[in-house]
């Protein structure tokens, strides 16, 4: 009976890993099919311990572009910034003192925020980031959803675990949770009004012309 409920259990780990990899490989697939946007809304801490409510819209171009543009509504410290994520870097625009700060994409982060998210647009590459496993469903407003978790596989995310839920009659993220290591919520996010939308380079890319540019390295 022992080793029947072992074969049992290896059979559905099994089972289980290859539904986490066949949803995201839906997911982005599904997100990969042109250019989308969504208002992102929600809770999020900064560096400086509060609790703030977060609103922002992000804007994708998926595909060999991968480019993807947050414009910050809330927090207040944050209103008016902007980030620009592109494959090779990101650029940080501060809103307070039209600064541009540009890095590399491999070393940047979101400024104001003390988490990373740089990935947020990228299913594939933030998935990648993470070793995930599937939890099971959830009923949502929006109609059932798949549970999935993914655990850092380095500590530079800024954060010891990560929870979303994937909508499943349309492949896409409808929640991110961010937790620390004591399973303190650092950031509790929902995509919302997520539409598809003709988005181009020079419209992400757009930026205020006086704006002073500084490069990190």
């Amino acid at each position: 009976m022992k080793k029947l409920l072992t074969i049992v259990s290896l059979s559905l780990g099994l089972a289980m890993a290859q539904s986490v990899a066949e949803i995201t490989r839906q997911v982005q697939a599904n997100l990969e099919r042109a250019p989308w946007e969504a208002i992102v809304t929600g809770k999020v801490q900064l560096p400086d311990g509060s609790n703030q409510d977060a609103e922002f819209r992000l804007q994708v171009i998926p595909g060999k572009e991968q480019l993807a543009r947050v414009e910050f509504k809330k927090p207040a410290a944050l209103e008016g910034n902007f980030v620009v994520i592109s494959d090779k870097e990101v650029w940080n625009y501060l809103f307070l003192t039209n600064q541009l700060i540009i890095q590399p994409r491999a070393k940047a982060r979101i400024e104001g925020l003390g988490f990373n998210l740089t990935d947020l647009g990228d299913f594939q590459e933030l998935t990648e980031r993470l070793t995930l496993r599937l939890l099971g469903e959830q009923n949502t407003p929006a109609g059932a959803a798949w549970r999935i978790q993914g655990t850092p596989k380095e500590a530079s995310l800024g954060f010891a675990s990560m929870e979303i839920l994937v909508l499943k009659s349309d492949p896409r993220p409808l929640t991110i949770t961010l937790r620390d290591s004591n399973n303190k919520v650092l950031a509790e996010l929902s995509l919302n009004n997520f539409r598809r939308t003709s988005l181009t380079p020079q419209a992400l890319r757009k930026r205020p012309a006086d704006a002073e540019v500084l490069r990190r390295n």
